[in-house]
Parts: structure tokens; C-alpha cells; sequence
């Protein structure tokens, strides 16, 4: 039983990891900072860029959270 819950967990991370690298990593190589600088030019609400630079930075450490387990 303990087996199968741990198979699960690992299985959420494992799929949650992946989700988040592949993500990431087409916006990699500082297309994340261009498209963030295009929404502040686009002068979108403070709000939405504030939430895409919380994003990427989100996704780094959930990254580092998930290697280290």
C-alpha cells in the first residue's frame, strides 16, 4: 500500500516537472524577459506583468522543490 501512494507522489511530480520544464523551457534563453518587456510596453495592467514575473520565478524554485525531493 505505502508503495503504490509513494508511486503516485512520485507520478504527480514527475508529470507536474515535466509540465513546468517543457513550459519553461520554450521561454528560455531570455525569451521570458522579452515577452514580460513586451507586455510592459504594451502597457498591460501592472497586475499581469507582476503575475508573468511571479510566474517564471514560481516555476524556478517549484523546479529546484522537485530535484530535491
Amino acid at each position: 500500500m505505502k508503495t503504490q501512494k509513494s508511486l503516485k507522489k512520485e507520478g504527480l511530480f514527475s508529470m507536474a516537472d515535466r509540465f513546468v520544464a517543457d513550459f519553461f523551457d520554450r521561454l528560455k534563453k531570455g525569451a521570458a524577459d522579452q515577452v514580460i518587456k513586451k507586455a510592459e510596453n504594451a502597457k498591460l495592467p501592472a497586475e499581469v506583468v507582476e503575475r508573468m514575473k511571479r510566474m517564471e520565478k514560481d516555476a524556478e524554485e517549484f523546479r529546484k522543490f522537485l530535484k530535491s525531493l
